[in-house]
């Protein structure tokens, strides 16, 4: 993926998305709001959390390659992979931006992350 911000942009538009980011593996994260009840910043936040927790979930056992927190709103989406990539996409319950889920997981699991 040469350009992660215009990936999101492109990509999490369905209604109901709230917001969007990636971490890269280096770890330079990139961020979406599409819901002024979801900034840019608050999904840093969760993707830079997001390892530590897993650390002390999974302690014992391989990680999920994805996992889904629900949330007041809706769902907060995180896709880990193996090179350390991980992608967040929080949704409104209930909205088209839910259907988008397992096709942009897929996608992103795909990609190609070389410069």
């Amino acid at each position: 993926m040469k350009d992660p911000k215009k990936w999101l942009a492109e990509r999490a538009t369905a209604p109901g998305t709230l917001g969007s980011g990636v971490r890269q593996a280096d770890g330079k994260i990139f961020c979406h709001s599409a819901d002024e009840s979801c900034p840019a910043g608050r999904m840093e936040k969760i993707l830079r959390q997001f390892d530590g927790m897993k650390l002390t979930l999974f302690k014992d056992t391989v990680p999920p390659r994805w996992s889904t927190w629900t949330f007041e709103q809706g769902q907060i989406w995180l896709v880990a992979r193996a090179d350390g990539w991980l992608f967040a996409l929080a949704v409104r319950s209930e909205s088209d931006a839910l259907q988008s889920l397992d096709p942009l997981t897929r996608e992103f699991l795909s990609l190609k992350t070389g410069k």
